[in-house]
């Protein structure tokens, strides 16, 4: 053990390192009671180790690899920076996730390795160039240390002599006890406060990255511990069947006019943007068309936001319609009539993956992306574009034209002449950001509101100017909503605020008259409006899960919402995640309409039981 004194002198550092990057995860959870102390304890001690693990694998096979290797001290170098290098990367991804979590909310997950890996994604974050300066510095500093570290180590005789007597045979065997006994310890702790859903240590559990949950349902059971009632409700994922959707083969009667379709989808276009000082000309149009003042996404991103205006679906359908590449109902219509077609966007098309679901059944000639430069400048190039291809076909049979403006979005860029509001950040450095910046950044992104209204503008008027008032429907809709910590958060995906999840919706219809519906409404609810004015007879819970609320009949008394993997409930009075596992049934926190947490969560759950099995049949009900 002599021999690798220096080694182990590094390798209590790193359990240190560790150690201190999960005492700050730990700073950002919601401390209850000493219970929650004490198993964050338990959870440091183990986990700092764990997360040594894969270091320590690596470092021991290059020591097997050069285990016979005649110059003792070169290998002992060589396996010494391999475990430098290996415990740099490991706690690097610890402080990366920490920052995720800090801002987000969440941790590396499928989502964000979607981003990280899809073409456009990271540009979807709004990170540009001066975003990313920091990050590298960042990683460049915690490299230093890491290099410091490991020569102090390798040098220095009183770290080697502290290891020296941590690493004497019998104390080696009681920190190893004491490590495994840590980790027993939170396992069963875990599966027992799980089993009974009480939120407080699986609250603390949620904030430690790669957490390791345990079920102990089937022992626990058999030792005649009863679980709660509410266990019963328990929300499911939807399973991997085959898809069904539609769950019927849709009548039309082959009696409708062939309405042009256009298709207008903001990115990040918050409800309280459309009015008449931010956007002037999106409020003159909305006084021509029916507007619905209490809407809500289908989502808190982009994904689910799009996903659910076109299928009508709730985000948890976005996996098996992907892997089916099934395209949605409405657009099939269209297809089936001869439309010809026109899809731009300024972001890409395959992040989120569009190209494989909403638009999977239009040819790639037709889907346009342009994603180069600042938002403002796609913006202006691609409408541009757009009514260029209006002007080409008002007189040539039905199209459907579709654009995706990017203009909202993070940084929330926009030109001098769209400058309404003089007091705002000049750039956006997302290192620094902070509660206190809030308002400042939204007077920046109502000025990128102000200009995606110039750019809307030009559609509205092109419109008019090619005489199609009386043959085209028009949907403005904002893909979801927008926070600027107004409670606790920045931008969406995060949470599912009110600002996150409502959004402006404005159809127009020719013949129709305009008016204000203020009544809750979705964006599961638009293709099942438009419907009828396709000659579409089948009722809309046939390929939909939403409502024709222009029919005089239905009425919205909740709404669903969708993130990665999490569906979310928003009715008249209150708000609650849907529970999909038995940690989020503990976890899950009740709110009233304004976002405040309020009680009554178990009285929620039994007085909306049939409301919650409807949600649950619906989740699946497009599934074989």
């Amino acid at each position: 053990m002599k021999n690798y004194l220096k080694t182990l002198s590094f390798a209590g550092l790193f359990y240190i390192a560790n150690a201190v990057v999960l005492l700050l995860f730990f700073c950002l959870s919601d401390w209850g009671s000493w219970k929650s102390l004490l198993f964050a304890f338990c959870v440091m001690l183990s986990y700092s180790f764990l997360y040594m693990v894969p270091s320590l694998a690596i470092a021991g096979i290059v020591l097997l690899i050069l285990f016979r290797m005649k110059n003792a001290q070169l290998r002992n170098k060589i396996v010494h920076g391999v475990l430098v290098a290996s415990a740099f990367v490991t706690v690097q991804l610890l402080l990366f996730d920490l920052g995720l979590y800090r801002g987000w909310g969440f941790h590396f997950n499928p989502l964000v390795y979607n981003l990280l890996t899809t073409p456009g994604g990271f540009a979807s974050m709004g990170l540009r160039t001066s975003s990313v300066i920091p990050l590298v510095l960042g990683i460049l500093l915690v490299a230093g240390v890491f290099a410091a570290a490991g020569v102090a180590s390798w040098r220095s005789n009183l770290l080697q002599k502290a290891a020296e007597a941590v690493f004497k045979p019998l104390r080696a065997a009681v920190i190893a006890v004491v490590i495994i006994l840590s980790f027993v310890t939170n396992l069963l702790w875990y599966g027992y406060e799980s089993y009974m859903m009480k939120p407080e240590l699986l609250e603390t559990a949620e904030v430690v990255p790669l957490y390791i949950p345990v079920s102990m349902k089937s022992l626990l059971k058999d030792m005649g511990v009863k679980a709660p009632e509410r266990h019963e409700i328990l929300m499911q994922n939807t399973s991997a069947n085959e898809l069904q959707y539609p769950a019927k083969k849709i009548s039309r009667n082959g009696v409708n006019k062939k309405y042009n379709v256009i298709w207008l989808a903001c990115e990040s276009w918050r409800g309280d943007m459309l009015n008449e000082k931010v956007m002037p000309n999106a409020w003159k149009m909305s006084q021509k068309a029916l507007r619905f003042t209490n809407h809500y996404s289908g989502g808190n991103g982009t994904r689910m936001g799009v996903f659910s205006m076109f299928y009508g679906l709730y985000g948890n359908y976005w996996h098996p319609v992907l892997r089916s590449s099934c395209g949605p109902v409405f657009l099939d219509w269209l297809l089936e009539d001869g439309y010809k077609f026109f899809c731009i966007t300024s972001a890409k098309f395959t992040y989120p993956e569009f190209d494989h679901t909403v638009f999977a059944k239009i040819k790639s000639e037709h889907l346009f992306s342009d994603d180069k430069g600042l938002t403002w400048e796609r913006d202006r190039r691609n409408v541009k574009r757009l009514c260029d291809f209006i002007a080409e076909n008002s007189k040539k049979g039905p199209f459907f034209s579709f654009m995706f403006f990017e203009s909202p979005h993070a940084p929330y860029e926009f030109p001098a002449e769209n400058e309404l509001e003089k007091d705002y950040p000049k750039t956006i450095n997302y290192a620094s950001v902070s509660k206190a910046d809030g308002p400042a950044l939204k007077r920046r992104y109502m000025n990128s509101c102000n200009h995606l209204d110039s750019r809307l503008a030009e559609v509205f008027s092109t419109i008019e100017k090619c005489g199609l008032q009386n043959n085209t429907i028009v949907v403005l809709v904002g893909d979801h909503g927008e926070e600027f910590f107004e409670k606790g958060r920045l931008g969406h995906n995060s949470t599912f605020s009110r600002e996150q999840l409502h959004t402006p919706l404005m159809i127009y219809i020719p013949g129709v008259a305009p008016g204000t519906y203020d009544k809750m409404s979705s964006h599961l609810d638009i293709v099942p409006m438009l419907a009828p004015y396709f000659g579409v007879t089948s009722p809309a819970e046939d390929y939909s899960l939403g409502y024709n609320l222009l029919d005089g009949k239905s009425e919205r008394n909740y709404s669903v919402v969708s993130s990665w993997n999490e569906l979310f409930f928003v009715g008249k009075q209150h708000k609650i995640l849907l529970p999909t596992t038995s940690v989020s049934a503990a976890t899950t926190k009740l709110y009233d309409i304004n976002d405040n947490v309020v009680e009554g969560k178990d009285k929620f759950f039994s007085d909306n039981v049939s409301t919650l099995m409807k949600i649950q049949i619906d989740s699946q009900r497009f599934n074989k």
